[in-house]
């Protein structure tokens, strides 16, 4: 899936060490985004699925995450979802697309593991502005990430872009 004017050439990609704070404690970790997000914010998350392809296979989407409480916008995530390394239930809320997915594996209780394998800053890109109220050439942060099974099974890759904070 294509992100939204969001390129390969957009990334600048940076290492761990450089993301600067409060950035650093929301994105350099092994947790998922939704609990470490509520945390920050002390809030429940909540979403807005924006895009979604699902054929066959293959399933990803484009979603704002929210502050619950506010209903202040905290992430914007693309994601590839690997269906076929979930439980039914668990695809079938997945595929509802009324809560982030880091919520449903919680809840579920489905054992899952964060890797980070990169970090980026990067102007922000137009859905971002939209989303975030910022203007052209605002500089956000964000990470690549992998979910993966206790089993090693790749469930989902994702790009979150975090808003100014």
């Amino acid at each position: 899936m294509g992100e939204r004017g969001i390129g390969p050439k957009a990334f600048n990609w940076i290492d761990s060490e450089a993301v600067p704070p409060p950035y650093k404690e929301l994105l350099v970790h092994d947790r998922d985004m939704t609990s470490t997000l509520a945390k920050y914010h002390g809030s429940a998350i909540s979403l807005e699925v924006l895009n979604v392809v699902h054929e066959d296979d293959e399933y990803a989407r484009e979603v704002i995450l929210y502050a619950k409480e506010n209903q202040v916008p905290v992430e914007y995530g693309a994601i590839d979802i690997e269906l076929d390394n979930y439980r039914e239930a668990e695809q079938a809320a997945i595929i509802e697309g009324s809560e982030p997915l880091g919520s449903i594996l919680n809840k579920m209780e489905h054992p899952y593991h964060s890797r980070p394998s990169g970090f980026f800053s990067i102007a922000a890109p137009r859905i971002c502005r939209e989303s975030f109220d910022c203007s052209e050439g605002t500089e956000l942060y964000g990470r690549y990430n992998q979910l993966f099974s206790d089993e090693e099974k790749v469930l989902a890759s994702i790009i979150e872009i975090l808003p100014r904070v």
